[in-house]
């Protein structure tokens, strides 16, 4: 098991989503271990907990993003993203918006529109399906968008995160019609 060096960004008030997600996805492309990311690779929301999420969730995720209230469900939503990371692992790319990625790949309408709406465990299953079609394509996106649809399920927030995701897909989706049609 690789020890990782604890992160100092991980104690600042000023960390976001985008830098914890960043760390997590380097950490994982250059120091963890085979079997630590076979260990996330095969989380369920039946067997979350393994050593390799709780060094990850301890090294790079804030102790206020995991703990107070539904502390438990917060956790699981950690596992299912570095779950989903873990599959895709060293395809994170900040500057690949998830709604662009996705069409790009070759993802079809009826998983988005099943991806967007999904909330709780749906979410979760849709996550791996995610992962596992971004792996299969050697295709990379940005897994801080899939960590907000995460994290951020029900509300306003959420629902205008889901609407950029979606913005950014018929934009691209549209466009590439549009220069096929050409």
């Amino acid at each position: 098991m690789t020890i990782l060096q604890a992160s100092n960004e991980a104690t600042e008030t000023d960390t976001t989503i985008h830098s914890v997600v960043g760390k997590i996805a380097y950490a994982m492309e250059h120091h963890l271990s085979n079997g630590d990311l076979a260990q996330l690779r095969r989380t369920s929301p039946a067997t979350p907990y393994t050593p390799a999420l709780w060094k990850m969730l301890l090294t790079y995720v804030p102790p206020s993003w995991t703990g107070g209230c539904k502390q438990d469900e917060k956790e699981l939503r950690w596992a299912a993203l570095l779950m989903g990371m873990a599959m895709a692992a060293g395809l994170h790319d900040p500057n690949m918006p998830l709604g662009r990625s996705l069409v790009q790949a070759g993802w079809s309408e009826l998983r988005f529109v099943r991806l967007v709406q999904a909330r709780g465990d749906g979410l979760v299953k849709e996550v791996r399906r995610l992962a596992n079609f971004l792996a299969s394509k050697s295709h990379t996106a940005d897994w801080s968008d899939i960590a907000q649809l995460l994290f951020n399920q029900e509300g306003e927030w959420a629902e205008r995160h889901r609407r950029r995701i979606a913005r950014d897909y018929y934009r691209a989706l549209y466009q590439q019609e549009k220069d096929s049609s050409s």
